[in-house]
């Protein structure tokens, strides 16, 4: 198995619903999302796959679907409350908790696999790994193994 990892930066602001401390109230962080990618044998170019399509496919969509958003879980009576007075995108309901945990996992095992099929690029690359970085001394990992 052969693997490449890339990089992106998104921002979003959570809260974590049911929880007593001070991430209960709404906030807001710069994650860097780390994912690795792997495949069997490398592409006719030497290649896993190309960086630029991880950042188009993977990045773009995650940009699409979580930067400058607020991450709430769907059961959170906030959620609710925002989302009756918001008339944009601005809100995102998740169906977690938005933990660090979470967001690696959910990326790793739904949202990039379902990227990877659309951009008919799942056909020999796995999403091996996932990092969320919450703060520069705080992540999470996702791992398939």
């Amino acid at each position: 198995m052969l693997q490449i990892t890339r990089q992106h930066v998104i921002s979003a602001a959570h809260r974590l619903y049911d929880y007593d401390g001070r991430c209960e109230r709404l906030h807001g962080h710069n994650y860097r999302i780390e994912v690795t990618i792997g495949a069997p044998t490398l592409d006719r170019q030497g290649m896993v796959v190309d960086f630029a399509e991880i950042k188009k496919h993977l990045f773009g969509a995650l940009d699409a679907a979580w930067d400058h958003r607020t991450l709430l879980y769907v059961h959170d009576p906030l959620c609710g409350h925002l989302s009756a007075v918001l008339d944009d995108a601005s809100l995102c309901p998740v169906p977690f908790n938005p933990t660090a945990e979470n967001m690696a996992a959910y990326l790793g095992e739904e949202f990039f696999p379902a990227v990877l099929r659309q951009a008919d690029l799942s056909r020999v690359l796995t999403v091996d790994s996932v990092v969320v970085h919450e703060t520069e001394g705080s992540s999470a990992r996702w791992s398939r193994s």
